[in-house]
């Protein structure tokens, strides 16, 4: 089990679980343990300038990334096969996608490696808010157009100064891009007390010193968006729970790559 979990589960077990009135914990784990127990939802994803949408049907996936700089794609896995994409780019005259196989993967380290997974970073950054909010101090529900609204308000240096920073990376950033970057989350896992200041630092400098985390839920307690309002904001909403579909490109639209 990922240690992000551990600690939330701790959380909630500590906290309470009474529905009168939700406990920061429980309104911070809330949307972890509800997809792990509805996994196909449409999410969508923004981060300062970044993007990302991922829709999940059972074993299928959709996934799609604008990361900045020029750095965009798009992996959709069905039917045992992938297929990834640039938006606006030809892969050969007429056809927009390639295939993936074991012999063929063009897109490998850039497509899946990167975009893919900076992708599934965005989507599940409610569990960076998670670890954020989980000693924060919480309001509501108030209605809201017909949602009820939980706000968390958070100390960031208190609740980083309270967690384990190595759990809080694996959910943070758990596909560095840059060796120098892995590096040194290795020296923080490994209790570099230096390391370990210069990134409090890092987040310090990109949360603020507060933040505030807000939950929407439907009439169902289906979570339909949350927000972290910092110096980086963070929002994520939530559609199409229980009826999602992922498709596979038009068959004219995909290059066959042969050996």
């Amino acid at each position: 089990m990922p240690r992000y979990v551990v600690i939330t589960v701790l959380a909630l077990l500590v906290a309470g679980c009474g529905w009168g009135g939700k406990t920061a914990p429980e309104v911070a784990g809330y949307v972890e343990t509800y997809l792990r127990a509805h996994p196909d939802v449409k999410r969508v994803a923004k981060k300062g300038i970044q993007s990302a949408t991922v829709v999940t049907k059972g074993q299928d996936q959709d996934v799609s990334a604008d990361l900045g700089g020029g750095l965009r794609g798009r992996l959709v896995r069905t039917g045992g096969a992938s297929y990834m994409r640039t938006p606006g780019e030809e892969v050969a005259p007429g056809k927009s996608w390639d295939r993936i196989t074991e012999e063929h993967e063009p897109y490998n380290l850039w497509g899946i490696g990167v975009v893919t997974g900076q992708a599934m970073t965005l989507v599940n950054g409610h569990r960076v808010c998670a670890l954020l909010a989980a000693r924060g101090r919480v309001s509501g529900p108030a209605s809201d157009g017909g949602l009820d609204h939980y706000t968390v308000t958070i100390d960031v240096r208190e609740a980083l100064d309270a967690m384990d920073l190595g759990a809080f990376l694996e959910v943070y950033d758990p596909l560095p891009l840059m060796q120098d970057t892995e590096d040194e989350y290795g020296l923080v896992r490994a209790g570099d007390r230096a390391a370990r200041t210069r990134l409090r630092d890092q987040l310090l400098t990109e949360y603020g010193a507060r933040a505030t985390y807000e939950l929407w839920l439907d009439g169902q307690g289906r979570p339909v968006r949350l927000r972290l309002t910092a110096k980086t904001p963070t929002e994520i909403t939530f559609s199409h729970w229980g009826d999602t579909a992922v498709a596979a490109p038009p068959a004219d639209q995909i290059r066959v790559l042969t050996k």
